[in-house]
């Protein structure tokens, strides 16, 4: 019997500590009587406290039906208790635990001092004999269920402790997250700090492209300006021409006329020679001298057919070269009908692509509106680049120099728009540069054609020219042979004339004398006749000159055909150039294209995440405020045990349902912890936002938890039975 005594002894000294630290209302009232007046004590109070000790046994019973082990306690405790009076073991019983636990001397001395007043009221009243035994079983009663509530409460302590410890991990988790987080974003930073050196790298590329696109573009601008110059030169020359060719018919005008009087002079002589026929009969000797005159002049005669000739063999070569002029002038034309429609299906191939710029312009007009702060950039870029496209029309003649650097830049481009897909600006720009570009280049396009078009009509009226010129060569020749039919039957007349005044001479060799004065005259007629052969000859002479200089300048314009033929040529090899890069261009543009609807689609989900992130905080948020109330309420329910011990029950029953209400919290925080940590990789700046909201949020919390538990250890250590002391408790609670 002593050592089950001597067990629960510290309990029975625990039941006056805890009812002086919450003092029941059915225990202090006999207490204070026993100190003060122990003969006042009457059977009322003993049956108010069984009533008041009643509920709580039975709420004791009711909560550990199902634990025989803490029953099989309770009954040795009372049997003990019972008997602690009859075999006055009582000092001992309580010596041993105070040399155990020496926090509980103070506590303990009031008790002694109880006893001893007991046993001197024993031998005055047997009455109190009853009423301490009464006293002693209430209090092994309210010892074990003190037991009771100390051991839930060690429960509860645990489970704070735990759910701080997870708080602890969980804030610990949360802090490293911050830092990769932290640690992702700078490399991102760092990342698109690259993106945007090479994007503006390849941005000068382009301007470099650019530049250089506009001095080929000047110099086919100057190319044409040259060929315009080159087409007013043939103009010109063709006036001069036209000039000597009217020259050259007036000059035969003149010789006409001459040609006329002389025919009428020879009529004068022939009846003059007819009249002095007799004469001439007579004067043989001057016949003979006139024979050797006409053999000169018959060698001279043979002389002027000889140059006749090379003067026509001269013309069958001109109208031979002129033959090849009209044929290469053909085959120019030819060249020049096929760039035209090489330029017609351009112009169509310009066309298609300005109609998928405008889709894509259509396209990316849903994205203008998140790059409105853009706009004065590209309005300034757009400026600079209305300036350079009016400077292209000045940079024509450098295309052909450029073209190999042209080609190098194209291969450099391929390998360069895989880097542009992050450049959205930059492909608004590079868009509305290519379509002011196409523009300029339609405008260029119709120039082009109506310049073709002019040099096709010039081509034109030099042929009518030519052929204008061939016809008056062609006249020419029929006037020489005219001319030479002329002579030829001035000649034959002459002959026939020398015929018949041989004839006459021999008839009139004695009318000599008297001729000789006509013969004079006729002489003189002859050599005045001679000198204006010999004008003659020196005119056609002039025309000869005149016509190789007319070779000359046909020889001349072949060559500049030429010439042109071979610009057609680089220019078509050029367009060519052109169309190749315009194909990868739309290339670049689709693969550009399928990036911006990437990047849009990534965009959307990100903003979606970011959504699901900030209903989730918002979640969290209150779960943490409810915490903070369950917290609160967790207070108010310790401060309640404390005052009475029923309601410390049922509060530590509520601690107990929150307890488990706080498991499942915590693990649907796990769970949404667990779903933040796969989200932060596509939600990384706002966690910077839930960093300070988390700090501030679960700081308070832990501080709270660790005041809780602080004051209700320093409650429990506090020991008064005095009523003064009970506020003051419930103060520091």
């Amino acid at each position: 019997m002593g050592s089950p005594c001597r067990l629960h002894s510290p309990c029975h000294h625990s039941i006056f500590s805890s009812s002086l630290s919450s003092p029941p209302p059915y225990l202090h009232p006999p207490l204070l009587s026993l100190s003060s007046s122990p003969l006042i004590l009457a059977p009322r109070n003993a049956q108010q406290n069984r009533k008041k000790l009643r509920p709580a046994a039975a709420l004791v019973q009711a909560e550990t039906k199902n634990d025989g082990v803490f029953r099989n306690r309770r009954m040795i405790l009372f049997t003990g208790i019972s008997f602690l009076p009859l075999l006055q073991l009582r000092a001992r019983a309580l010596e041993e635990p105070l040399a155990d636990s020496p926090e509980l001397k103070a506590t303990d001395e009031e008790p002694e001092v109880e006893q001893r007043t007991i046993q001197g009221s024993e031998s005055q009243n047997p009455f109190l004999f009853l009423l301490n035994v009464i006293g002693l079983c209430g209090s092994g009663v309210l010892g074990g269920l003190y037991v009771l509530a100390r051991k839930d409460k060690a429960k509860t302590d645990a489970s704070l402790d735990s759910i701080r410890g997870e708080m602890e991990e969980k804030e610990a988790t949360i802090v490293s997250m911050e830092k990769r987080v932290e640690s992702e974003l700078l490399k991102e930073k760092e990342e698109r700090i690259k993106q945007q050196k090479k994007a503006s790298e390849d941005q000068q590329v382009l301007l470099n492209r650019l530049c250089s696109a506009n001095s080929t573009i000047n110099d086919l601008e100057r190319e044409v300006q040259n060929e315009k110059k080159f087409v007013e030169d043939l103009k010109i020359a063709k006036h001069r021409l036209e000039g000597d060719l009217r020259k050259a018919g007036e000059e035969k005008n003149k010789l006409e006329a001459e040609l006329k009087d002389k025919l009428g002079s020879i009529e004068v002589l022939h009846e003059r020679m007819n009249l002095l026929s007799m004469e001439v009969k007579d004067n043989e000797e001057k016949l003979e001298k006139s024979r050797t005159l006409l053999t000169e002049k018959e060698a001279e005669l043979q002389e002027l057919s000889s140059l006749y000739q090379q003067s026509q063999s001269k013309l069958q070569d001109l109208t031979s070269e002129k033959n090849e002029l009209k044929d290469e002038i053909l085959k120019n034309e030819r060249g020049l009908e096929l760039k035209n429609a090489e330029v017609h299906s351009l112009e169509v191939q310009l066309n298609s692509l300005v109609v998928e710029r405008n889709e894509l312009k259509e396209k990316h007009d849903a994205i203008k509106n998140d790059y409105n702060n853009l706009k004065l950039t590209t309005e300034n870029k757009a400026a600079s680049d209305a300036q350079l496209l009016e400077e292209h029309l000045q940079r024509l003649q450098q295309l052909q120099e450029q073209l190999v650097i042209a080609s190098d830049e194209v291969n450099r481009n391929k390998e360069l728009i895989t880097d542009l897909t992050l450049e959205k600006v930059d492909l608004k720009k590079a868009l509305d540069e290519e379509i002011d570009a196409a523009k300029n280049l339609e405008h260029e396009l119709h120039i082009a054609q109506g310049n073709l078009e002019n040099s096709r009509n010039e081509t034109h009226d030099l042929k009518n020219q030519l052929e204008q010129s061939r016809d008056l060569c062609s006249r020419l020749e029929a006037e020489v042979t005219r001319v030479r039919s002329d002579i030829v039957e001035t000649t034959e007349a002459l002959q026939k004339n020398i015929d018949e005044t041989r004839r006459g001479a021999e008839l009139l060799a004695s009318d000599l004398t008297a001729t000789k004065e006509l013969l004079r005259k006729a002489n003189e007629e002859v050599q005045i006749i001679t000198q204006e052969l010999v004008s003659v000859s020196d005119t056609r002479d002039n025309l000869q000159k005149e016509l190789v200089d007319v070779y000359k300048k046909a020889e001349s314009a072949a060559y500049d055909l030429k010439e042109e033929r071979n610009v057609v040529a680089n220019l078509n090899k050029e367009l060519q150039v052109l169309e190749t890069q315009m194909l990868r261009d739309k290339e670049a543009h689709k693969s550009l294209e399928a990036d911006l609807e990437e990047a849009t689609k990534s965009l959307v989900e990100m903003n979606q995440n970011a959504t699901v992130l900030s209903k989730d905080l918002e979640l969290s948020m209150s779960t943490i405020s409810l915490l903070e109330d369950e917290k609160q309420m967790l207070r108010k329910s310790l401060v309640e045990q404390k005052q009475v011990s029923q309601e410390a029950q049922e509060n530590m029953e509520d601690a107990h349902n929150l307890v488990m209400r706080l498991g499942k919290e915590r693990e649907n925080l796990e769970r949404r912890g667990k779903k933040l940590e796969e989200e932060l990789a596509s939600a990384k700046g706002e966690i910077l936002r839930l960093r300070s909201q988390m700090n501030s949020s679960i700081r308070p919390v832990n501080d709270e938890l660790v005041k809780a538990d602080d004051k209700a250890t320093v409650s429990a250590r506090r020991y008064t039975r005095k009523r003064k002391s009970v506020p003051d408790q419930d103060d520091d609670s």
